[in-house]
């Protein structure tokens, strides 16, 4: 009996595409397998990544550089400002010592006569 059924199972699981079959060997029968990763593929992976990484590191060293450049000229800039300002505060101080000294005499000629 089992000579019948079981090879009348297997023909009429191909026909319906497995519906006829448990979930277990429609699994079998239909679901890929993973396929072992070689390692001549994982030296590639690797040898990518490896690559990516280099090429962000170019790219982070670039940005780096360009960032320095810019808070250089950034400082620079400041640098310039200070100095003027100080000039500027150096200028007004000269003219309130000169007013202070035109004062003084002032004073001294209203006092003197």
């Amino acid at each position: 009996a089992l000579i019948f059924v079981i090879p009348f199972w297997i023909l009429a699981g191909l026909l319906t595409a497995g519906w006829l079959w448990p979930p277990q060997v429609r699994e079998f029968m239909f679901v890929q397998k993973e396929t072992a990763i070689s390692r001549a593929d994982v030296e590639k992976q690797k040898l990518e990544q490896l690559k990516k990484i280099q090429t962000d590191i170019r790219t982070l060293k670039l940005d780096l550089k360009k960032e320095m450049e810019h808070d250089r000229s950034e400082m620079q800039r400041m640098r310039n400002e200070v100095e003027a300002i100080q000039n500027e505060v150096m200028s007004d101080l000269q003219q309130v010592r000169e007013l202070m000294t035109t004062l003084l005499d002032i004073g001294r000629q209203r006092a003197g006569n």
